[in-house]
């Protein structure tokens, strides 16, 4: 890994945004160019994490308070390039824009808002930026559904995996568990509730995400997510194996606990008259392949999730419906 100085027009950083480029720099042009949309960019760091700088210049990222370049040969998974970042980056807080996601042009600055009152993790609402299908609104609430627009901003227990923001302090604390609690934040939220740790979900600050549109893609990250967060779970916590083969056992009871949380949060946002039921089919799917997924976690650990994970994380396109329209622009 190489770690080029910091290119910084002012000192004051209050923020830093880490994003992560698959095959090269250039994967994260579209989120960079959102993020330099920011009312407070001159207060922000962007950490740009990639194999190379194919696609991008300084002269793209030249408009924020500072940005940096970390150079990964082999970017394998989301959690270990995050981590590298959070490593290095300048600001007081941290936290990570998807090369797939669109920022209201307040988001930086409601979640700086959210932190001064006191929050060491913040999250943000999301919207969905490629309506079109119904994987998508089923990968949406099947993912993300606490925090789907609108929601009312508040301390809450659940928060969106890599869609969230914390003091820097507290992800350092992890030392080299690091990378596996940014891998799988479910797993971390967890571990901050049991640390007494209070999470915020900040409603002002919205981003629109790009979701996995492809019935077959969302049933198979839906496994490898959750075996991938089992394993976490375990490894953190450094569970013996008699409870690891509990909460194995009681993996078949999971797609109702998850189940009822997603219908709670689709009438939360008023949208069971536009989804229901038709939304129940890949639902169902995905919540059983993940159930799977998860008892494999607790048994024989995550194996190659990660790697397997990252490129619908890091290339979104490839992993959209052929009638997706986002597709077809991207």
């Amino acid at each position: 890994m190489s770690n080029e100085p910091s290119r910084s027009t002012r000192d004051s950083i209050r923020l830093s945004v880490i994003t992560i480029g698959y095959e090269s720099a250039g994967d994260c042009r579209m989120v960079i160019e959102e993020l330099l949309r920011q009312t407070i960019r001159d207060a922000m760091e962007i950490v740009l994490v990639a194999p190379n700088r194919d696609g991008i210049e300084d002269r793209h990222i030249h408009g924020c308070g500072a940005w940096r370049w970390v150079i990964l040969p082999d970017v394998r998974a989301c959690g270990e390039a995050m981590a590298a970042a959070v490593r290095v980056a300048k600001g007081p807080i941290v936290t990570y824009a998807e090369e797939h996601s669109y920022y209201q042009e307040d988001w930086a600055e409601n979640l700086i808002a959210a932190h001064e009152l006191g929050y060491d993790a913040v999250g943000f609402a999301m919207e969905n930026a490629n309506p079109e299908t119904l994987t998508s609104w089923a990968h949406l609430y099947g993912q993300f559904g606490p925090v789907v627009a609108p929601v009312a901003s508040g301390p809450s227990r659940l928060l969106a995996g890599h869609h969230a923001s914390y003091r820097k302090d507290l992800l350092l604390g992890y030392g080299d568990l690091m990378s596996a609690m940014l891998e799988d934040e479910g797993a971390l939220f967890l571990d901050l509730r049991d640390k007494g740790i209070q999470m915020f979900i900040a409603g002002d600050a919205v981003s629109s995400h790009v979701n996995i549109s492809s019935l077959t893609a969302y049933t198979q990250m839906d496994y490898l997510g959750q075996r991938s967060f089992a394993a976490a779970r375990v490894k953190v916590g450094k569970w013996p194996p008699w409870k690891r083969l509990a909460f194995a056992a009681g993996t078949p009871l999971v797609p109702l606990v998850r189940m009822h949380r997603i219908l709670r949060d689709i009438r939360r946002t008023d949208r069971q008259g536009e989804l229901m039921p038709a939304i129940l089919i890949p639902i169902v799917l995905a919540l059983l392949s993940g159930a799977w997924g998860e008892m494999l976690g607790y048994l024989l650990g995550g194996g190659d999730c990660a790697q397997r994970k990252a490129p619908a994380e890091l290339q979104r396109q490839n992993f959209l419906a052929r009638e997706d329209n986002w597709s077809k622009q991207a």
